[in-house]
Formats: structure tokens, sequence, C-alpha cells
């Protein structure tokens, strides 16, 4: 057996499971916000289209089946949130094309000229556990906003070459402290300034900024409120995200895939663990949170870039909003159909629908016709 064979059923066996936990933590999210909406009753029409984005992903319109593209397959004929923030399966998606852009740009800087320098800032605030996230965003995107508009930075940014910018914010929750959101900022500098001068100017700049939206809250930590790390290993910067080199990360997926990462305190969690199972927490509370996320982030945007970056780096046209990267992957050769039926009850069995997408990826389209028929007792319509 070769080793190219192994690593392949490898990485085969690893995306398995990795959509059977996503479609699994759907299914949890939907009913959590669908009971929310019905409290366990049948919904009405109007309940129906009260209903936050993501608790209507993955309904059925029309022809529903199984597409495969470039080598993945993936259901297709069915409803997308195109939600960026809670949505286990549209999240990824929308994710993965901004870190895509972000990547292009990092490398725009770094081969436009030698000194270009990049450095990567993450600003908190204090918090309290009991806080609630809504106005937490609210005051840390609040302060970045009057921070980045404000004559101070201007003038920061002439003296250490700060030209352009992307803004992100990762949101993370605690048993012991609660939620916590904050930014990560990746700067492109003319030259590579110091990191401890640069962070000490940011540092009075965003103390002062959180202080002037709310003069009460406890001051800026000067340790933990500002972090300045300057990117100076291209390795950094070309490694894959989950690389098994964990003291290397990608800055692009840093900076837009916090759908993924584990959050840095003992005992933090990115939201989409609140939806897993045998976490140490009782249902009512991680229900409750969860609710709260999807709320509290509904229409915030992921990530921001400063103004003519795009253009200046290449990257052609607008921004693609997060509805047209989630259509603009829907492609592919149709090779099962489904009913609306047989796919209402697919939609039911993660593990069942991972396992057939993975059958299709191998090329085995007949076993995986078998699959849900046996699963759902009905007959499929495959197309080669």
């Amino acid at each position: 057996m070769s080793i190219d064979y192994v690593d392949a059923r490898r990485e085969s066996e690893s995306l398995r499971r990795w959509r059977q936990t996503q479609y699994a933590r759907r299914c949890r999210s939907q009913a959590w916000l669908l009971d929310r909406v019905g409290h366990g009753q049948q919904l009405t029409i109007g309940q129906l289209g009260a209903l936050p984005r993501p608790a209507r992903c993955g309904w059925p319109l029309t022809g529903v089946g199984i597409r495969l593209y470039e080598g993945r397959a993936f259901l297709h004929g069915a409803q997308h949130c195109a939600s960026p923030w809670a949505c286990p399966l549209c999240t990824p998606v929308i994710r993965s094309r901004r870190a895509q852009d972000l990547r292009h740009a990092v490398h725009w800087w770094r081969q436009t000229k030698d000194a270009h320098g990049l450095v990567f800032v993450t600003l908190t605030v204090p918090h309290s556990k009991s806080e609630r996230l809504g106005a937490l965003i609210d005051l840390v995107a609040g302060s970045w906003s009057r921070m980045r508009g404000s004559h101070a930075w201007r003038r920061l940014a002439d003296r250490t070459g700060i030209r352009h910018h992307v803004r992100s914010m990762e949101i993370t929750w605690s048993p012991t402290s609660g939620w916590h959101a904050h930014l990560h900022v990746l700067l492109f500098t003319e030259t590579m300034p110091d990191a401890k001068t640069l962070k000490k100017s940011i540092h009075v700049l965003w103390a002062e900024a959180v202080h002037a939206l709310d003069p009460d809250r406890k001051p800026v930590s000067k340790r933990h409120g500002v972090i300045v790390e300057s990117v100076t290993d291209e390795g950094l910067l070309l490694a894959e995200y989950m690389s098994k080199t964990p003291d290397k990360r990608d800055i692009a997926l840093e900076m837009t895939r916090g759908d993924r990462k584990q959050g840095r305190r003992a005992g933090s969690m990115n939201p989409f663990e609140l939806l897993d199972d045998g976490i140490d927490l009782n249902e009512r509370t991680t229900r409750a949170l969860w609710c709260e996320y999807v709320d509290s982030t509904y229409r915030r945007r992921t990530i921001t870039w400063s103004r003519k970056l795009r253009t200046d780096s290449g990257l052609a046209g607008t921004e693609p909003t997060d509805r047209q990267i989630i259509d603009d992957a829907i492609h592919g050769t149709p090779v099962i159909s489904l009913t609306a039926p047989a796919y209402r009850m697919l939609r039911r069995s993660p593990s069942i629908i991972a396992a057939t997408l993975q059958l299709v990826e191998d090329g085995q389209v007949p076993l995986a016709e078998t699959v849900i028929g046996q699963a759902t007792g009905m007959d499929m319509d495959s197309r080669s």
C-alpha cells in the first residue's frame, strides 16, 4: 500500500468526520432556533418568516441532489443562509474566500517592495462574565471606528508608515469570563516598525477610544489589551492554517477563520463548540448562549478592508457579498437526484450525509445510492 494512498484515505476520512460534525451542528442549531420561536409547537407562516436565516439553511427548494465539482461532492438545490458567523456549513465557505483575497493582498504587499512590513495586532477590552455579547460587540467595533477616525491615528500612521489595514472580529466564550469579543488587525506598513514602540502608541489610542465610549469600564490592560506581533517569517504566511507545526500559522486564515479556532485561554471555546456533545454545560445554558450569539452577530461584518487596499492590490471588481460568495460556490455536475422527502430524512442524519458525500467523491456512486435508499426507503435516480 503506497504512502500516497494512505494519506489520501486519511484525508478523506478526516473530511468525512468534519462534515458529520458540521451537519450535526447545523441540526442542533436549527432545532434550538425553531424551538425558541415555536416553543415546541408547529410554526405558523408568520413564525416561519420571522426565523433567523441559519434556522432555514438547508431547507429543500427544487431539484435537490448531490453534485460533484473539482473532486468535491456537495448537496445542491437547498436554501443557503450565507451567514458568515452562525452557520456551520456556510461560514467556512465564506471565510475561506475572504482568506483567499487577504492572502492575495499579503503577497502583493510583500512582493512590491522588500522593505514592506506586516504587523498583526490584537485589540481587547475588559469585560465581565455577565456582559451581553451584543453590547460587547458594539463597544469593540465602535472603539475601533473611533480610533481609526481620529487625527491621532492618522498621525501615527504617517509616522510609522501604516498604509493599509484589514480588520476582523473574533468571538469566544468561557465559563469563567463569559463572552470575549476582540479584534485582529493586519497592518500593511512601508517598513517594519519596532513592535514595542508601536504597541505603546496603539495602546494609548485604543484605551482612549474605549474610555470615550464607556467611561465606567475598567482601563484597558497594558499587558493584554493590545498585542503587537511583527510578521517577519514568510513561512508564517504560506503555511496551512491547520499546519502540523503548531507554532506556524497562515495570517490570512488567522484573520478570517474564527469558526475553526479554539479559544486561546484555558476553558474558552469558539461559539460552534456550544453545539457539540460532551461540553461541561447544561443544554439550557448552551441553548441560550447560542441563540444570543446568532442574534448578536446578525448583519455584522466579519472582516473590513481599508479604502483602496483591494484595488491597489489588484483584486478586480467590488468586494463580493456573503451571498455572492455562496452562490458562486454552487456549481458542479449532477450525480444523484433526491426527492424532497428523501432529502428531509437525510437532513436528520448527519453521519449518513457525510458518508454518502465521501462515497461519491471516491467514485462509488452506486454504493452511495444504496446507502441513501436503505436510509430513506426510496429509490434513487442517478446521473453519470
